[in-house]
């Protein structure tokens, strides 16, 4: 049968039904029985003896009587348990509903973090905690309303609302076990870039600022779900602040790290998947189509080396040692045609149809020399005390970068960009801060694309940033 799960049905999904059935069943029996002794007592008394002629009439007053008050009995008793079992089911009904309300108004979602699955869902499979047992559809149904039994007896809560957020969760797709608070809601950002634009670096610098100073300064309660997302982070920071640069993404891996938010005074979490997806990945589209999380990602960073910019890489080739800046071998024009396209099969668009994501666009390396003077802090400084209505740096490194692609031969990707995505903002950092080996690593403005995407997609998380 399909969906069976290993808990008791629910008397009045079940058993309820049965017992109406046999209560019936048991009257018209004994009705019936009763109305064959006294024909037996006619048949051996004789009708016209004393004794024979009182069964005739008892049989008669059964007949008529017995079978009209045990239908009455039967009709009424009927009417009585469906009136509450109609009752039930409304409330049912009304649970089942005010459930799916809570999820659709708190955004509730859940994704597998196992790369060879990506499954998105709303509510997962969540097991036992006395016996193990996976149920796959906890919710208010025909094994209970607020609560099923399991087969082992335990009671397990089936609304977010009473607690099934708290029981150990899994993937209902390939049983891979979910960390964190499962009635909150999902971010999903993926970043783009080709090889060695620095996405490792930017997103273990970008989390670095958010956990050490951003969570501090907004009341945030941000912390990483899994263990071992943590001591991966941790190592990989020990690293950069000892000068040695992260390991290349592996070329078939899609990692991701799991962050867990709380805003002060919101009893909803946030869980925050930042995807880091080899660059390596996008020479071809199959590559690209087995990653799901592409297709329910809230906002997409884009990440540009600028030496991959034919027209800057010119004007520093005298200046600058490509191989000690870790080149991009790869065009991000190219990169970012991968990505639109396979973005477009994914959503089944047309080419003219705008993705409703925001789209951070982030030139890195922006220590190269000369590039820090175009579009980097001090620039942004210039740039507003040059611009009075200009009045926060983020919106003048906005107009700098953008007005940076657009010198430099790259205005087509920008026109592209702003016309393929809802929202699309410029940003400049430096994810390692300098290029020299062995000397502590310190990027800068690498959280703000992380904090300008939230910020777009939950007033709540805008609201408290400082």
């Amino acid at each position: 049968m399909k969906h069976v799960q290993p808990a008791r049905i629910s008397y009045f999904f079940g058993k309820g039904y049965t017992d109406l059935k046999n209560t019936i069943k048991d009257a018209w029996k004994l009705n019936v029985r009763e109305i064959k002794n006294q024909a037996e007592k006619v048949s051996f008394e004789g009708f016209f003896s004393i004794k024979g002629f009182t069964a005739a009439m008892a049989l008669l007053c059964i007949l008529i009587f017995g079978s009209l008050i045990t239908a009455m009995t039967t009709v009424f008793h009927t009417i009585i348990l469906s009136i509450f079992f109609v009752i039930i089911y409304i409330l049912f009904g009304i649970i089942w509903l005010v459930d799916r309300i809570y999820i659709l108004a708190h955004r509730i979602s859940n994704a597998c973090p196992n790369p060879d699955c990506q499954a998105h869902f709303l509510i997962p499979a969540y097991i036992c905690p006395n016996c193990h047992r996976v149920h796959t559809r906890l919710v208010p149904g025909r094994y209970g309303i607020l609560k099923r039994r399991c087969l082992c007896g335990e009671k397990l809560p089936t609304t977010f609302l009473n607690g099934r957020s708290k029981l150990q969760a899994y993937c209902p797709v390939c049983g891979s076990s979910l960390t964190g608070d499962t009635g909150s809601r999902q971010y999903a950002i993926p970043i783009i870039g080709g090889p060695d634009v620095g996405k490792t670096c930017l997103i273990n610098m970008g989390v670095k600022t958010l956990l050490q100073d951003v969570a501090p300064q907004s009341g945030w309660d941000l912390s990483f779900m899994s263990e071992s997302d943590k001591a991966e982070y941790f190592s990989v920071v020990q690293g950069m602040l000892k000068g040695v640069r992260p390991m290349k993404t592996d070329k078939d891996a899609l990692t991701a790290y799991q962050l867990m938010l709380n805003l002060p005074n919101d009893k909803i979490g946030r869980r925050i998947y930042i995807y880091d997806i080899s660059g390596e990945m996008f020479s071809n589209s199959g590559d690209i189509q087995r990653n799901k999380a592409f297709s329910y990602a809230d906002g997409f960073i884009f990440l540009i080396d600028p030496l991959t910019i034919p027209d800057f890489s010119m004007k520093v080739s005298d200046k600058v040692n490509f191989d000690s800046y870790g080149a991009s071998s790869k065009d991000f024009d190219d990169i970012f045609d991968v990505m639109l396209n396979n973005l477009q099969i994914m959503f089944n668009m047309k080419p003219e149809d705008v993705m409703k994501k925001n789209l951070a666009v982030v030139i890195n390396k922006c220590d190269i020399p000369t590039l820090n003077e175009q579009i980097g802090p001090a620039a942004a400084e210039s740039y507003m005390a040059a611009n009075p209505d200009c009045k926060s740096e983020g919106d003048a490194e906005n107009e700098l970068v953008r007005s940076f692609l657009e010198e430099n031969g790259e205005g087509n990707f920008v026109r592209t960009a702003e016309a393929r995505f809802r929202n699309v903002r410029y940003f400049a950092c430096s994810a390692l801060g300098h290029n020299k080996e062995g000397v502590t690593f310190q990027g800068y403005g690498t959280e703000a694309p992380f904090l300008w995407i939230l910020e777009e997609i939950d007033p709540k998380i805008r609201a408290t940033v400082r």
